[in-house]
């Protein structure tokens, strides 16, 4: 086996290999060469700190040739391992662990302070190998999904006289740096600036002084995608119910997912009440890499 940068390949052959990786993933997640270049490019993935590992017995061209691939996303000081993946009969030889030392490697040449990543949650081995490595688990991260479905008619906080209000990209902009709880890395604010082009705001004003939140999403022709709902006056759960009635209001036909909402946020009961549910969990954990 030999590890060699992610850069060497097209994004045809990386989207070949992430998907042989992912055979029997626990939580499937097959991808295409379009999706994958997106994801790339709103996630700040550096192909060249990215790795792969390769079979050096198979020929280039062949479908084994690529057996583990992982990349490393960069910005500011900080680092965020994604797509981590090896074939089924390579996990055996070590190349987990030799791809995971691979991405320290480019972590620490190029001097980044904190080293993030999410496992998803009943991946033991993984996670156990993360541990090993010096990672510690930070918070349990939600996975929500709301497929298209009707509005409940009988959510308590949605009354007359409630106000609905456009944000221009830049107000959404300016409110997704000023949130108050940690995003993770898919919805820090810099993934939210490379998909401005679809990017939606509207801020909601409840009546007789009760409250006002805002919501941000991606919109496109079938699904919201990265919907983030903060609440600035008011009872978090009421307001950002309402927040949310108003978002599936002017979109009713849409799917709709966020993810890595932490499982502890006092707004997750608002989700719940418009239909929300948790397909599946991930653990983040960080690693500190001035501690070697």
């Amino acid at each position: 086996m030999k590890t060699i940068p992610a850069s060497t390949f097209t994004t045809d052959q990386l989207t070949d290999a992430y998907n042989r990786t992912r055979v029997d993933y626990i939580v499937p997640m097959p991808m295409t060469t379009a999706r994958l270049q997106e994801y790339i490019d709103t996630y700040d993935i550096n192909l060249t700190a990215s790795c792969t590992i390769i079979d050096d017995e198979a020929q280039e061209g062949e479908e084994d040739f690529i057996i583990g691939l992982g990349m490393l996303g960069t910005r500011d000081d900080r680092a965020w391992i994604s797509r981590l993946g090896v074939v089924p009969y390579a996990r055996r030889l070590g190349a987990g662990k030799d791809l995971m030392n691979a991405l320290l490697e480019a972590t620490a040449v190029r001097q980044f302070r904190h080293l993030w990543l999410e496992v998803i949650k009943g991946n033991e081995p993984a996670y156990r190998l993360f541990q090993r490595l010096g990672f510690v688990e930070t918070r349990e991260l939600l996975v929500l999904r709301r497929p298209p479905s009707p509005l409940p008619p009988d959510v308590p906080c949605i009354k007359e006289g409630v106000e609905v209000y456009r944000l221009s990209v830049s107000e959404v902009l300016t409110r997704l740096a000023q949130r108050r709880v940690r995003p993770n890395w898919l919805n820090e604010t810099e993934s939210y600036t490379h998909v401005q082009a679809n990017l939606t705001g509207i801020q909601v004003v409840l009546p007789r002084g009760e409250g006002c939140g805002w919501a941000a999403y991606e919109s496109n022709a079938l699904q919201l995608k990265r919907l983030c709902v903060e609440v600035l006056e008011g009872d978090e759960v009421e307001v950002a119910t309402a927040v949310l009635y108003q978002v599936h209001k002017q979109a009713p036909t849409k799917d709709a997912v966020f993810e890595n909402l932490p499982v502890d946020d006092r707004r997750w009961p608002a989700y719940q009440a418009l239909g929300y549910f948790d397909s599946f969990s991930r653990i983040e954990m960080v690693k500190d890499m001035s501690e070697g």
